[in-house]
Formats: structure tokens, C-alpha cells, sequence
């Protein structure tokens, strides 16, 4: 299991100060993030806010990925590497991420992923990839849902420096499945439980972004969301 250092924890400390004063972050559905052991945390993405907002919102430890570049420097490299990060290589990225979660995985470390890959341009959320199934096919975790939201609308794509406002964090139920249910050469079986695990995110507690933009990359369907009033 990875060891998590006093940096880790240091910066879970300051940036949760932060995120409480300047976003009023708020968490629910904490309960269902398991007290142990190996599993992948999948959110949708809209912001670089997102990974900070789930990670502060629960007291246990979640390994995130970062690009391999990020960490040939001097400062912020030997930050990520204290905090647990996996890096990307470039080319073959996919292949050794996977490898390198699920080893952590397998330790009992919490993973998190972004099923749609990327930030989305419009707020809104796009067409999810098959690696968080991939990996739960390898590894055998579940796969704990989150909806983030609230943070496109204080640092949407393109943005420097974030703006106030709420930002909330939602956990659901963790959704798994039976021994060999999942088969890695069925392409259309990953796809399909890739969409279904995203329309869960998206069911969760939340609201649409108030700005949202739309454009030739709008999303695919997904389930309905459930708005609530910003507070």
C-alpha cells in the first residue's frame, strides 16, 4: 500500500482551507467511499479544481495520474512523487497507467480517473473511455462514482486563476461486479458499462454548470441531472 508522506497530508490540509473559504466545498455520499482497500475513483472533469475538490472531500488517501514530463521538474516533480501520483508516459501512456494502477490497486490504494480522459470544453460531460472498466476488469475493484460540481463555473478550460463560488463533491454507491463478469476482449461490453458507469456519475447530487458553452463537441446523452440551488 502507498505510504502517504506528510506532504501529502500538508497539502490535503491547505488546499481543503482553501476550497472551504473560497469555493464552500461541501461533500456528500462520504459513507460510501470504502474504509479500505483497493478501488477507482471515477469523476467527471470539467476543471483543474476537480482533482483537489475530491481529494480534500474524503480522509482517505487517493493516488491521481500526471503526465511524465511533470515530473522531470526539479520542485514539482519531487512534489508529485511524495503525493503518490502516477505518471503518463507519452505514446504507450494508456498501457503503463493501467499497469501502474492496478499494481496500487492491488496494494489497497484508491486510484482516481477521469472517465471522459480530459477537461471538458463545454462544461458539460463528454463521451467516457473504457479504462476505469479496463481496470476494474484487472483488478477486480469497484468503481466509486463522483459527480463534481460547481467548479466549471470557477475555472472553467482556458482560466488562470479560479473564482469564488460553491463547488460540491457527490460519492455514490460503488458499483462492482461478479468474477469474470467483465471480459477484456468484448469492446463493445467495456463501452457500454463505460457509458452506463457515467450515466450513474451524472445521476448523482448536483447541478449543470450556469455557464456552460455549446458547440460541435457537445456531449453524448447522458441521464438527467438533479439540480440544486446554489446555496
Amino acid at each position: 500500500m502507498q505510504r502517504f508522506g506528510a506532504l501529502y497530508w500538508l497539502g490535503c490540509h491547505v488546499l481543503r482551507a482553501h476550497l472551504k473559504i473560497w469555493h464552500r466545498l461541501r461533500a456528500v455520499g462520504v459513507h460510501n467511499v470504502p474504509a479500505s482497500g483497493g478501488g477507482i475513483v471515477a469523476a467527471n472533469h470539467t476543471s483543474h479544481l476537480d482533482p483537489p475538490a475530491v481529494g480534500c472531500s474524503t480522509r482517505r488517501a487517493i493516488r491521481f495520474v500526471g503526465k511524465e514530463e511533470l515530473f522531470h521538474q526539479p520542485i514539482l516533480g519531487w512534489f508529485l512523487r511524495g503525493a503518490g501520483v502516477i505518471p503518463i508516459k507519452r505514446g504507450g501512456g494508456g498501457k503503463f497507467m493501467l499497469e501502474k494502477a492496478a499494481e496500487a490497486i492491488r496494494q489497497g490504494d484508491l486510484v482516481m480517473l477521469f472517465p471522459e480522459g480530459t477537461r471538458s470544453r463545454t462544461g458539460f460531460p463528454g463521451r467516457p473511455r473504457t479504462g476505469m472498466i479496463v481496470l476494474a476488469a484487472m483488478t477486480g475493484a469497484p468503481i466509486i462514482p463522483v459527480r463534481v460540481s460547481g467548479s466549471y463555473d470557477c475555472m472553467p478550460l482556458g482560466s488562470l486563476f479560479p473564482r469564488p463560488g460553491l463547488i460540491q463533491v457527490a460519492f455514490g454507491e460503488p458499483v462492482s461486479w461478479k468474477p469474470g463478469e467483465l471480459d477484456l476482449s468484448n469492446r463493445d461490453q467495456m463501452v457500454n458499462e463505460a457509458r452506463r458507469v457515467m450515466d450513474i456519475i451524472m445521476t448523482l447530487p448536483g447541478w449543470p454548470p450556469k455557464k456552460a458553452k455549446a458547440g460541435p463537441d457537445d456531449p453524448v446523452e447522458v441521464a438527467a441531472s438533479v439540480a440544486l440551488k446554489d446555496e
